[in-house]
């Protein structure tokens, strides 16, 4: 993906994979306060693989710990996607999950930032701009 300025955060489409309704909710509110207004929401994997077949996403809000497939299984799904723009999806996870395996195999998978809940506002936005290499204003 090549480098948007701050300003452009309004132009990501951007994904929350979370079976928790709240804290969909709660993520979506961050992303509107911080800019994104283009949230699409999945409350489980297979409802994730498929909003990502269908729509051009730029960043994936995941959550590690569902029922049916966890964060990192989802990940391996869409690393076996034959659509190469997915190749390069800037990935967050955002979960309670805090298991040193779990942090290694979503940097091995190539997750961009690992955030623990409950999050600010204010932490998802600057682990956003790291992930999107978005210059600081």
């Amino acid at each position: 993906m090549e480098k948007k300025q701050v300003n452009e955060l309004t132009l990501t489409n951007c994904l929350i994979v979370d079976d928790d309704k709240f804290s969909r909710t709660f993520i979506k509110s961050a992303l509107s306060l911080i800019g994104i207004k283009n949230v699409k929401e999945a409350s489980s994997a297979k409802e994730g693989i498929e909003i990502l077949k269908e729509y051009g996403i730029d960043l994936v809000i995941l959550d590690q710990v569902m029922p049916d497939q966890d964060g990192i299984e989802f990940v391996q799904e869409v690393k076996r996607l034959p659509n190469k723009s997915l190749k390069d999806l800037i990935i967050i996870m955002v979960t309670v999950d805090t298991q040193e395996k779990t942090v290694l195999k979503a940097k091995e998978l190539g997750i961009k930032e690992y955030l623990v809940k409950p999050i600010s506002p204010n932490a998802l936005k600057s682990r956003i701009e790291d992930a999107l290499n978005l210059k600081k204003e």
